[in-house]
């Protein structure tokens, strides 16, 4: 019988963590770990909430075409903090560090909630992204730092499984805001939620005190980086919905970012204390994970951005239906959570990150197979296969790297790794896309003489606009069949470029360690 961690005896992770973190008893862990999982469980849920309020959001307020804005500008602020916070919450109090980013969160759903235009929106969900990404990077290197290596996978586990809770109770809380109250409260409701988040952790997070010294922060690098994502981000936003998106000023925004890259690496070499210890890539664990990882998001953000178009485009279903078959991948991505939290123990990380990435790829190749004339249920199927390895591949790669570092940099390993999947998942959506634009284009010069007017041919060079029945009403009938035939095959080569993704993904996922996280202790490395 596995004897339970009694944090009234010594922790084996505070005797090789000289900081002696998050010190306490048993109860008050529970009680902390319940804290995290309303955050987590905040985090998960304003996306969906959010999502189904904004048609009513600018019906009121206007500003259509800053409908995408209001989740891109959320990503990005998130992907520029989720560092940052990772590496400070290997210097300072995690506790403090939490409260702050949930400060922040409140403070922008507040803004959100109060907003009397589009711009003032997209500027306030900035403020609430820079929250969002603090907290999120957070709950996970918390939940490291309170559990052994043993029982990180599994708790890590039940955790993500917060996603799959928050994606079935967001459209429907979303839908009952909007109908009965105001759509302002999509954002005021997360105050309760934070409120007893922020008891639950002041009462149950403690840290045991610890010699204080001074750090010297690596400004220069936490500039250089933050100026690289911003403009990595936006360029990768704007490319995935560009008529033309690989223009000169994308292109130009990329190298500029690549420079800036350059810059951070170089700084990074010299800090005393950096943002990104670049010896966190020494390790092949990490590495390997770090590979994982980003080729899982890759796959599964693109498949949420585009089998919705598919839904819609080719098969004719409904938008609400077509959510419903997305709701699939996400209860699938909590299925794998739960699967890789109790396989990892018996298996092995490699096992189980290896099957992860071929259920991703399997799932993706009904689409090459079948040319991208899949029937709803089989999509439902290909969807929930890419969820479930989703779900593997997520936990047992953020288990596997908290698991090859020290104590000491849980927090700089996770947030890095976390970065990786953001800036994976924002890369594969701009691929996809570009190939996606291309297909249609190079398909819609075929019709450049079939009575389309060359206004309606550049609007419909953006496949969504097909969707509109305003746009589908220019259209004649007897040309509807060719259009959605085209947007059908270039959602193939989209799929297409997905499933080789997911292909390339399963080698390192066959090179990350066979070791079990229950099994014998991995050798750390030792923070610099």
């Amino acid at each position: 019988m596995k004897q339970k961690l009694d944090l009234h005896s010594p922790d084996p992770t505070q005797v090789n963590n000289p900081r002696g973190f998050f010190a306490g008893a048993g109860s008050k862990r529970n009680l902390a770990v319940t804290g995290v999982m309303l955050v987590i469980f905040l985090f998960a849920i304003d996306a969906t909430i959010v999502a189904t309020s904004m048609p009513t959001i600018v019906a009121q307020l206007g500003g259509l075409e800053l409908y995408s804005w209001v989740f891109s500008i959320y990503m990005l602020s998130s992907a520029l903090t989720t560092p940052l916070f990772g590496k400070l919450s290997d210097l300072y109090s995690r506790r403090r560090l939490m409260l702050i980013g949930i400060g922040l969160f409140v403070v922008g759903s507040v803004l959100c909630g109060a907003a009397q235009s589009m711009e003032q929106l997209v500027l306030f969900r900035a403020v609430q992204g820079l929250g969002g990404g603090a907290i999120y990077a957070l709950s996970f290197i918390v939940v490291g730092i309170l559990f052994q290596p043993e029982e990180r996978a599994r708790m890590q586990g039940i955790i993500s499984g917060i996603w799959g809770v928050a994606s079935v109770l967001g459209p429907l809380a979303g839908g009952i805001i909007v109908e009965h109250w105001h759509w302002r409260w999509a954002f005021f409701v997360n105050l309760p939620i934070a409120a007893v988040a922020i008891g639950l952790i002041v009462v149950g997070l403690k840290e045991a005190g610890h010699r204080r010294r001074e750090h010297k922060l690596d400004i220069a690098g936490m500039l250089a980086l933050l100026a690289a994502l911003l403009l990595l981000f936006y360029a990768l936003s704007h490319s995935a919905h560009s008529h033309q998106p690989l223009d000169m000023t994308l292109a130009g925004l990329i190298v500029l970012a690549l420079i800036f890259l350059l810059i951070f690496y170089f700084i990074e070499r010299r800090a005393a204390e950096p943002v990104i210890p670049l010896d966190l890539f020494h390790s092949s664990s990490y590495k390997t994970s770090t590979a994982v990882a980003t080729l899982a998001a890759m796959g599964v953000f693109g498949a949420i951005s585009y089998l919705p178009l598919y839904l819609q485009g080719v098969t004719g279903l409904t938008a609400s239906r077509a959510g419903m078959v997305l709701l699939f991948l996400s209860m699938a991505w909590t299925l794998g959570s739960l699967v890789a939290g109790q396989a990892s123990n018996r298996f092995g990380y490699r096992a189980v990150a290896a099957t992860g990435m071929l259920l991703m790829a399997v799932g993706y190749s009904f689409f090459v197979l079948f040319e991208a004339a899949l029937t709803v249920p089989w999509v439902i199927v290909s969807a929930t296969l890419i969820g479930t390895g989703m779900g593997m591949a997520n936990l047992i790669t953020l288990v596997a790297v908290q698991n090859s570092v020290s104590p000491q940099r849980i927090g700089v390993a996770t947030s890095t790794l976390m970065l990786f999947r953001t800036f994976g998942g924002a890369f594969s959506v701009s691929l996809m896309g570009t190939v996606l634009l291309h297909q249609m284009q190079r398909g819609l010069t075929k019709l450049s003489g079939s009575g389309l007017s060359s206004a309606l041919l550049d609007k419909l060079a953006h496949p969504q606009n097909l969707l509109e029945p305003a746009t589908r009403m220019q259209i004649a009938p007897e040309l509807l069949p060719r259009l959605i035939a085209i947007l059908s095959n270039a959602l193939w080569y989209a799929f297409l470029t997905g499933f080789v993704l997911m292909a390339i993904g399963v080698i390192p996922s066959l090179l990350m360690p066979g070791a079990r996280p229950a099994g014998p202790a991995q050798r750390p490395q030792k923070a610099r």
